[in-house]
């Protein structure tokens, strides 16, 4: 099968038409769109899809470090404070080489207070009831008698609640003296607490 070339003089009868002439242009300028729009502006949408979404992974990335670092000053927050609160409580818990020091302090309370200590006698130090607590503290009984009035003695007993240090009364025997009817023979049970880390 032959392929017939067209007759130029055909072509020339076409192009001398008007409408023709009009429909040519208007194919030649559509193909020029369609390829102008395949080289040029698909790529360069496609490239800024691809850039959007790239932007949206990044803004969600920055988003996840942002709740990171907020959540990371959270936890130093709430760690500062446990770390305040542990110096807190490591001041109600003397050492064991503190002892001595803690008792010339209960000395000098019961002193302001107006009570005359006697004598302070810290008895052994031994494990407390509650076994989980033995690992950090230990109990440690102290007896002191001495030679107060009631205010006096109400003043003593309020100091050494509110202190730094952790002290309960155990046990309270109060006399009258026939010597002295205001100054009462006292006897006190105290209980302290020693930390168990030197």
């Amino acid at each position: 099968m032959a392929i017939e070339i067209p007759d130029l003089s055909m072509v020339k009868k076409y192009l001398k038409d008007e409408k023709v002439r009009k429909i040519s242009f208007l194919g030649i300028t559509v193909s020029f769109a369609v390829l102008y729009l395949l080289i040029f502006i698909v790529p360069v949408f496609t490239g800024f899809m691809n850039m959007r979404r790239e932007i949206k992974t990044l803004e969600d990335e920055i988003d996840m470090v942002n709740n990171r670092v907020k959540m990371i000053n959270n936890m130093t927050l709430k760690l500062q404070t446990l770390q305040d609160e542990l110096d807190s409580y490591s001041k109600g818990l003397p050492e064991q080489k503190e002892i001595t020091k803690f008792l010339e302090e209960l000395s000098s309370v019961a002193k302001t207070a107006g009570v005359k200590i006697l004598s302070i006698t810290p008895l052994d130090i031994k494990d407390t009831l509650d076994p989980e607590a033995r690992e950090y503290y230990k109990e440690m009984p102290i007896n002191v008698t001495a030679q107060s009035g009631y205010h006096q003695l109400g003043q003593f007993v309020s100091d050494l609640e509110n202190g730094e240090r952790f002290i309960s009364i155990e046990n309270l025997n109060i006399q009258m003296n026939k010597k002295s009817p205001r100054k009462h023979n006292v006897e006190l049970m105290l209980k302290t607490y020693v930390s168990v880390y030197e």
